[in-house]
């Protein structure tokens, strides 16, 4: 009996941290402050080219 409480209580207590961090995330999704939004990044126009030489092979040995 002992083991069957056991399991219920993990398998309850998992199930209500599951529940919760989704009410959680469901409550942060329009606030732009939430720490789960990070910061939207910019990009730039054009791309920037080196002046090394050019990469014929990614091997190392």
């Amino acid at each position: 009996m002992r083991e069957l409480s056991l399991k219920a209580g993990v398998a309850a207590l998992t199930l209500a941290a599951a529940v919760a961090s989704a009410l959680y995330v469901s409550s942060h999704l329009r606030n732009q402050g939430a720490p789960l939004h990070p910061a939207v990044v910019t990009v730039t126009s054009g791309v920037d080219t080196g002046e090394g030489p050019p990469v014929t092979s990614t091997y190392v040995s």
